[in-house]
């Protein structure tokens, strides 16, 4: 299925070097994900705007998996948020609020084991896509101080780092292998650090998640990548 492929491929990142140890037996990350676009296809609601599906998703997970990915939980929380937006999509569903994902240490369960809940959340719808041809903007390499190759942002999400199937790939030592990505948001562009080894750097400053203006500059490892819009 494409949407747990892609779960799997963008958590790639977030999990290495310490976060990979975490992961490495029990519980799984593709289960989770699996679980909600499992729940969302069996509490589907005929709505007013169309079929609604839940868009809050609490898990119960035993004490030694909790423990397990406590540092990469916030980092989950947010894909397995992304699988919710994208599962509605692709199927046409309508989410009432935000996508929101929560945990909750349940010492009864064992290790491996989790429960899930799915309920309706009212909330501020979500944005739309940014149409093509507005708010188009473009990452620009910089080599020896002069511009070099462009990477038009054409996708939501746009990701940096040295895995191959990066949209920006990066030869530098300096970069893990998903590093860091660009998100459309709210009209807007923002750079998101994806938990990388030695962190993202925007203006000399590390960020972990910060919005972008024309002419910022983003640093990964000794690569700098130029941020414009069109």
């Amino acid at each position: 299925m494409g949407i747990l492929n892609e779960f799997e491929r963008r958590l790639e990142g977030v999990i290495e070097g310490v976060f990979t140890k975490a992961f490495r037996s029990g519980l799984e990350p593709v289960q989770l994900a699996r679980r909600i676009l499992k729940e969302m296809d069996a509490n589907k609601t005929v709505g007013v705007r169309g079929i609604w599906v839940p868009n809050g998703y609490l898990f119960g997970i035993g004490k030694t998996d909790r423990d397990r990915f406590q540092q990469a939980e916030k980092a989950l929380r947010a894909e397995l948020e992304q699988v919710v937006r994208e599962g509605a999509r692709e199927r046409g569903w309508v989410l009432l609020g935000p996508p929101e994902v929560q945990f909750e240490t349940n010492p009864s369960l064992k290790q491996g084991d989790f429960t899930c809940q799915a309920f309706l959340v009212e909330g501020p719808p979500e944005p739309e896509p940014t149409p093509k041809g507005v708010g188009q903007a473009e990452l620009v390499l910089i080599e020896n101080g002069k511009p070099g190759r462009t990477y038009p942002i054409t996708k939501d999400r746009m990701v940096i780092g040295r895995l191959a199937g990066s949209d920006v790939v990066l030869s530098d030592p300096g970069a893990s292998r998903r590093h860091a990505e660009v998100r459309k948001q709210d009209g807007g562009f923002v750079i998101v650090d994806l938990g990388s080894t030695n962190g993202t750097m925007v203006n000399e400053g590390t960020v972990g998640e910060r919005a972008l203006e024309a002419g910022d500059r983003i640093t990964i490892g000794r690569t700098v990548l130029e941020f414009r819009k069109r």
